[in-house]
């Protein structure tokens, strides 16, 4: 799956890559009305260098109307020198009307609450660590799971990401949306096929890995899952489906990334 780094336009998002993958959240979950959370009283340092909220919290409300359930964004913590034994990280959005608690899940991601714009503008994110001992990256995550891919929602992802980007998101926040190239598939084993039947027959297709394409999920330490991408472009029909081994995760592959 994609990893584009942003790019100079906005330098308090050097640490924050954008992709897109698949997990199983449902289209209907993604597209849902703007999330109202209740506001909490918490001991927190307001910190705009962390994320442009109000710029983020634009584009989340963009790709909620416009998105069709696709796309959302997921965001991570990462310490830079390993999160401190016995410490619980703490994020809050903190706007002119209060503060809203951001649930933490155990390996540091997270969903941002759409704001309404007027609060959203001057919104920034508050947090319980100290200034600079950790980053944020975001990726931009696909719902379709792995098992539901076919050639046909891969050109669907195209078309729709090519609008976003190119249509309805306006310049200011593009750089924040990466240009569509494939959809990625990361695998612990590079077994990929796609089936299809035609004539009353089933017809099976292996993939094979390509060494350029990077796991966005590779973890420091660990050797990286086997990647492969599906440009849409391809001459399969649109019932082609993936089969894929299980935990495989589905990332898009923006222009540029490796």
């Amino acid at each position: 799956m994609l990893r584009a780094m942003l790019p100079a336009l906005f330098p308090a998002l050097c640490a924050l890559t954008l992709q897109a993958q698949a997990q199983s959240a449902s289209p209907s979950e993604a597209a849902s009305a703007p999330v109202q959370l209740e506001a909490v009283s918490m001991t927190l340092q307001r910190d705009g260098s962390l994320i442009p909220y109000g710029k983020m919290n634009e584009i989340l409300g963009l790709m909620q109307k416009h998105g069709e359930g696709q796309f959302f964004m997921e965001f991570k913590i990462s310490f830079k020198d390993g999160k401190p034994a016995g410490f619980s990280p703490k994020l809050a959005v903190q706007h002119n009307e209060g503060t809203v608690a951001i649930p933490l899940s155990e390996d540091g991601t997270f969903r941002l609450p759409v704001l309404p714009a007027e609060l959203g503008k001057d919104a920034d994110l508050a947090r319980n660590w100290k200034r600079g001992a950790a980053t944020l990256m975001a990726t931009l995550r696909l719902s379709t799971p792995p098992e539901q891919l076919t050639m046909g929602q891969v050109r669907r992802i195209a078309r729709l990401a090519h609008t976003l980007r190119s249509e309805l998101l306006p310049w200011y926040l593009r750089p924040l949306f990466p240009q569509f190239e494939g959809v990625r598939i990361c695998s612990s084993k590079p077994a990929w096929e796609l089936e299809w039947r035609e004539k009353g027959q089933l017809l099976g297709l292996p993939l094979t890995a390509d060494p350029q394409d990077r796991d966005p999920d590779a973890v420091k330490g660990q050797p990286p899952r086997s990647c492969t991408s599906l440009t849409g472009q391809e001459s399969w029909p649109d019932e082609a489906r993936l089969v894929a081994p299980a935990g495989s995760r589905l990332s898009v592959k923006g222009l540029g990334s490796k």
